[in-house]
C-alpha cells in the first residue's frame, strides 16, 4: 500500500477510536451523573408532613420524575356512602335513624365515634409521589378505610370487624394501590389472619372481615386493646415499591363474665344507661331518682361520679351498717307493726332477697312510699321508717 494511503488510513483509525473514546467517557460521565441524582434523593432526609416515605429505586418503572413514594393513613371525617355503609352493616331500620349506623358513627373521633356496644374507625387513605423536591406531586391516589363492630352481635366473648376498603380517586399514571391490614390484640385476645386489599379503579371497594375471641371465664374479666397495622403499596407495573407502614390503636374493650349466662363484652368507656323501673323497684327507685335529682353536691349519676354498686368485704358491710342503723343521733328503732322489722343500708341492703334494692313483699313502709310518690307525693325527702337518703348517700351508688 503506498505510503500516503497507510497514512490516511491510521489517521482514520485514529479519529475513530478517539471517537470511540469521547463516547465511552460522555457515557460514563451521564451514567456517574445520574447514580450521583439517585444518590442525592436517596441520601437527603425523607419529606416531613406527608406521612411515611421511602425513595423510588433508581430503574423503577414509577412514573416519570418521580422520586419518593408516601404513604399516609390518617384520622379522617367523612362518613361513608350508602352503598359503604350496607357493606358495612345492612340497615335495620331508617326511621328513625339508628343513632349506633356506620353513618352515624363513622367519620368521627373519639369518644363519638363509638357507643357502649359499637364502634368505627376511619382512616383517610393517601398514596403520593413526589418530585425530587418533596413538594411537587407526581402521582396520587386517594381512599378510605372503614372498619365497623358490634360487640353484641356474636355471643359469647367473641366479636367481628367489617372492613371496607375504598379506591375515590387516582391519576392515571398509577395503574393500582395496595393496603394490608393486621391487627394484634393484646392481652387476653386474639385475632384472626390479616386482610390484603388491592384496588385499580375509582370508585371500587374492597371488603373482608376480622374476628376476634378473649375466652375470659365465669366472673373473670379482661380488658383488651386493639392495635391496627397497615402497611401500604403504591404498585407499578412489574414492581411493588417498597412497602411504609403507618399504625394506631383502637377503642379499649372489657370483655367479663359477671352477668348473665354467656361472658360478653363492652366498651367501658362509656358506662350503661340503666332504668330503674318505680314499677318494679318502688321505693329503691324512689330513693335512687330522688338522690340523683337533689344531691347536685355530691354530682351523682354523672359521667365523672356514675352510679355504681361496690363489693364490700364482711368488716366494710359492718361498719356501713354501723353508721346506718347504730350510730346517733338517728340511730334506728323498730317498728312494731312491722313483723321481723331490722335495719340496713336501704335501698342496696348486701343481705340475701334485698340486694339491688328490691322491694320486700308485704314490708308497709316501703309499699307506703312507693304508693305515695305514684300520687305524686313527696314535697321533700322520700320518708320511710328508716333514714332519709341524705343520710345515706354512698348506698345510692349501684350500677
Amino acid at each position: 500500500m503506498p505510503l500516503r494511503r497507510l497514512h490516511r488510513h491510521h489517521e482514520h483509525i485514529r479519529r475513530l477510536l478517539a471517537a470511540i473514546a469521547s463516547l465511552a467517557l460522555t457515557a460514563a460521565l451521564l451514567a456517574l451523573g445520574t447514580s450521583s441524582a439517585a444518590a442525592r434523593t436517596t441520601n437527603r432526609p425523607a419529606p416531613q408532613g406527608h406521612g411515611t416515605c421511602t425513595a423510588v429505586p433508581s430503574g423503577s418503572e414509577a412514573p416519570n420524575g418521580a422520586a419518593w413514594a408516601c404513604y399516609e393513613a390518617k384520622p379522617g371525617a367523612s362518613a361513608p356512602a350508602p352503598a359503604t355503609a350496607h357493606a358495612l352493616a345492612p340497615a335495620l331500620r331508617d326511621d328513625p335513624p339508628d343513632p349506633e349506623s356506620p353513618e352515624a358513627l363513622c367519620g368521627k373521633q373519639p369518644p363519638e365515634n363509638s357507643t357502649r356496644l359499637v364502634y368505627c374507625i376511619e382512616r383517610e387513605l393517601r398514596w403520593t409521589y413526589y418530585g425530587p423536591d418533596q413538594k411537587e406531586v407526581i402521582g396520587f391516589a386517594g381512599g378510605r378505610l372503614y372498619i365497623y363492630s358490634k360487640l353484641k352481635a356474636v355471643q359469647h366473648s367473641n366479636w367481628q370487624e367489617s372492613v371496607i376498603v375504598t379506591l375515590d380517586s387516582k391519576t392515571d399514571n398509577i395503574p393500582a394501590v395496595e393496603l394490608a391490614l393486621q391487627t394484634i390484640c393484646t392481652g387476653q385476645c386474639s385475632a384472626s389472619a390479616p386482610l390484603v386489599a388491592k384496588l385499580s379503579k375509582v370508585d371500587e371497594h374492597v371488603g373482608g372481615t376480622i374476628d376476634y375471641n378473649s375466652p375470659v371465664g365465669p366472673d373473670a374479666e379482661a380488658l383488651v386493646q386493639i392495635q391496627y397495622h397497615v402497611i401500604m403499596n403504591l404498585q407499578v407495573p412489574g414492581e411493588v415499591l417498597p412497602p411504609k407502614n403507618t399504625d394506631w390503636v383502637g377503642p379499649q374493650i372489657r370483655c367479663d363474665g359477671k352477668t348473665g349466662q354467656w361472658t360478653g363484652c363492652v366498651i367501658p368507656e362509656h358506662m350503661a344507661n340503666v332504668t330503674v323501673r318505680r314499677s318494679l323497684y318502688r321505693a329503691a327507685a324512689i330513693t335512687y331518682e330522688w338522690a340523683q335529682n337533689n344531691l347536685t353536691t355530691l354530682s351523682m349519676g354523672t359521667k365523672s361520679k356514675p352510679l355504681h354498686y361496690k363489693k364490700m368485704t364482711e368488716e366494710e358491710k359492718k361498719r356501713s351498717r354501723d353508721l346506718t342503723c347504730n350510730r346517733a343521733p338517728d340511730r334506728f328503732v323498730k317498728d312494731p307493726s312491722v313483723p321481723d322489722d331490722s335495719c340496713d343500708e336501704f335501698p342496696s341492703s348486701p343481705r340475701p332477697r334485698r340486694q339491688g334494692g328490691h322491694p320486700v313483699r308485704g314490708h308497709p313502709p316501703r309499699e307506703k312510699a312507693a304508693s305515695s310518690f305514684d300520687a305524686g307525693g313527696w314535697p321533700g325527702p322520700p320518708a320511710t321508717s328508716r333514714r332519709t337518703p341524705v343520710r345515706r348517700t354512698r348506698c345510692s351508688n349501684v350500677r
